[in-house]
């Protein structure tokens, strides 16, 4: 994971909410089993260090503080709507949704009235630019 984002979260973590809840190795193959796909190392680390959250209103998915693993189900509930299946849902944004590509490791978004649309070259330059702009807002 990208260095500067750990630096931002530190200093800008009571701007905001981290579960810290990472995701077991069942969880992990459970997680991976139900969408048919690896994830990726760079959403991995982040799963494994924050989990799920974000700075100012940011909702990275990730693991609840009860366990459920909340990317799982919003993907598996856009797949419904027409959702690729080589992608995670990683931000709800209501009217799209952020993906990670788990073929490429890009960051997309993805509605179903305009399909896909590439946006970031990796998980970490999407989170970056995701933290970068909540805090901006502060």
């Amino acid at each position: 994971m990208n260095d500067k984002i750990k630096e931002l979260i530190s200093k800008y973590e009571d701007e905001g909410f981290f579960t810290r809840v990472p995701p077991t190795p069942e969880m992990v193959k459970e997680a991976q089993e139900k969408l048919g796909v690896e994830i990726p190392e760079q959403f991995l680390e982040y799963l494994n260090i924050y989990s799920y959250g974000g700075i100012n209103g940011t909702e990275i998915l990730g693991i609840g503080m009860t366990g459920k693993i909340m990317f799982l189900e919003e993907t598996l509930e856009y797949r419904r709507y027409g959702l690729p299946n080589n992608l995670i849902v990683v931000e709800n944004c209501d009217e799209w949704v952020y993906c990670l590509d788990a073929e490429t490791g890009k960051v997309v978004s993805w509605s179903q009235l305009d399909g896909l649309k590439d946006e970031y070259p990796s998980f970490d330059d999407f989170l970056l630019d995701e933290l970068n702009e909540a805090i901006a807002n502060l």
